[in-house]
């Protein structure tokens, strides 16, 4: 579908139409040929084969109001005035992205083309909540697409720091918000937009797309998802860099000392790795030298005060109606106005997150991926310590580490049972 797209900077409704294909698989004997077509002459050239196909960065699915016909019948016209809602598939490439609405015959039109660089973090707007205080300026320009791309609408912002509102109407940008550090993803729901900066959240109005609120307490995650955060209908769950206990909510994750075999005899391994490495250390010291590419600081002794008050594995939830305008603090001090829930989750950095579709209950994962913990928020409201944050699963994946590549999909048909999905990759 990407090949047949033109190169245009900007594109809405109207596009390239794809017609289904049946899936066709090569014989063995053309399979052959293909190879010898391809290897052969790199063999004798010394040169890697030209490949004229773009290069697919990343796929999702989009749940937005193009996929709900009461908002958009225009979209369910030009798939032949059918009942089902069509698919909307969302493709990123190396210099671009495109939408693609997929209809139930296995057609395909674009709905959306943007080639001007790299796109990190895109989403569809859904259509805001309006209160009768307000008045939707974008009504005439929605449905609204936001989008993190390395070169801003200004041009002259660093990479990935500016968030442009393309109208999936006109194709035009009808607002851009400018940031001076990297925007790393995009949430959304009815009220606001959610931009994931690192160790930083900033929240927008949906409607209007004033700042709402920020955080700036968030714990840095050293996977591919430097800020995990997850956002419901209502709640905004990210990783706090402390706890405070008295905003501790009473439940969350208790550490169980037992462990199996396996993890025992994977501990005991590292615990004499990092024996000897020690000895070597101080081999080192007393000969008077240090190895060549070990840092100056690590042969310093860590002072307690080097971030010595951070915690990791720390979850903190608000209620995105209720939360003070401005920068959401979580201390001593404040008075934790709008916080739902502040537990402990794991012991190790968090590295994702997720609600299920209720908004009630929340997964968790760490930097290890040795165990997802599924818990279930009941609110009080007084205080979020007087909340109750009860730790209902814990799916156990093994010993061995992984990094969480992709975030987490959870999905709950009854309370006994909770269906997760997941991306992960083995650590080296």
């Amino acid at each position: 579908m990407a090949s047949d797209s033109p190169r245009r900077p900007s594109r809405c409704a109207g596009g390239v139409v794809v017609r289904a294909q049946a899936a066709t698989e090569q014989s063995y004997m053309e399979s052959v040929v293909t190879f010898l077509q391809d290897v052969v002459p790199q063999a004798y050239t010394g040169a890697p084969p030209t490949d004229e196909k773009e290069k697919v960065v990343w796929v999702r699915f989009e749940k937005a109001d193009i996929n709900d016909v009461c908002r958009t019948p225009e979209f369910l016209e030009s798939h032949g005035g059918g009942t089902d809602p069509p698919i909307c598939l969302m493709i990123g490439y190396s210099d671009g992205m495109q939408i693609w609405s997929i209809a139930v015959s296995g057609e395909a039109q674009e709905l959306f083309s943007v080639r001007q660089g790299p796109v990190r973090a895109a989403r569809i707007l859904p259509a805001p909540y309006i209160s009768p205080l307000k008045t939707d300026n974008f009504a005439e320009k929605r449905p609204l697409l936001a989008v993190c791309k390395a070169t801003g609408s200004c041009g002259t912002s660093p990479p990935y720091c500016c968030v442009d509102l393309y109208s999936l109407r006109t194709g035009e940008i009808v607002k851009s918000i400018q940031f001076k550090t990297p925007i790393y993803d995009l949430y959304c729901n009815l009220r606001i937009l959610v931009v994931v900066l690192q160790e930083k959240i900033a929240a927008f109005d949906s409607c209007t797309f004033a700042k709402k609120f920020f955080v700036t307490s968030c714990y840095p995650c050293p996977g591919p998802n430097l800020n995990p955060i997850a956002l419901g209908d209502r709640w905004l769950a990210y990783a706090e860099n402390k706890l405070i206990g008295c905003h501790q909510s009473r439940g969350g994750a208790c550490g169980d000392n037992a462990q199996s075999y396996t993890a025992t005899v994977i501990s005991a391994a590292k615990t004499l790795k990092s024996g000897l490495s020690m000895v070597g250390k101080v081999v080192t010291q007393l000969a008077g030298t240090l190895p060549s590419g070990v840092p100056e600081e690590e042969a310093l002794p860590h002072s307690g005060s080097r971030r010595s008050a951070h915690a990791p594995g720390v979850v903190t939830i608000i209620d995105t109606l209720t939360v003070v305008e401005g920068q959401v603090m979580v201390s001593e001090d404040s008075d934790g106005e709008g916080v739902v829930a502040h537990f402990p989750a794991h012991d190790k950095p968090i590295s994702c997150m997720a609600f299920n579709p209720s908004g009630m209950l929340l997964v968790t994962a760490d930097t290890q991926g040795h165990d997802f913990h599924v818990f279930q928020i009941l609110t009080h409201p007084w205080a979020s310590s007087q909340s109750a944050v009860h730790h209902l699963y814990t799916l156990h994946r093994g010993e061995t580490e992984a990094k969480i590549e992709t975030k987490v999909n959870m999905h709950l048909y009854s309370l006994p049972t909770a269906y997760t999905s997941l991306s992960l990759r083995p650590s080296v």
